[in-house]
């Protein structure tokens, strides 16, 4: 992911929380938002190259992030003969008309 530091000086500071890592006070928040957002953005319209990595990177995370969710969803609908590992020989009855499954 993408991560960015970013230094603010205040004589009071409220932080959030009993970790105190998030600054609680909301207009300080808008300010630094703001600020690093136009500088961001200059950044990216300076470097084209670097916006079109970060924009690569964000696209394959969210394919990444889809196949997995998929191949969840396919395991999750499975049902439980599928999922075992049969020998070659044995496989699972795959039809749905009784007379041809039931071995008596």
């Amino acid at each position: 992911g993408l991560t960015a530091v970013i230094s603010v000086k205040h004589p009071n500071p409220p932080f959030e929380g009993q970790t105190k890592t998030k600054l609680g006070n909301s207009e300080v928040v808008k300010i630094t938002n703001r600020l690093f957002t136009d500088a961001f953005q200059r950044f990216l319209l300076e470097n084209p190259q670097v916006a079109g990595r970060i924009v690569e990177k964000g696209t394959l995370a969210s394919k990444g992030r889809i196949a997995a969710k998929r191949a969840r969803e396919v395991i999750r609908k499975k049902p439980g003969l599928e999922i075992s590992n049969l020998p070659g020989k044995l496989a699972a009855c795959s039809s749905n008309d009784a007379s041809q499954n039931e071995i008596f």
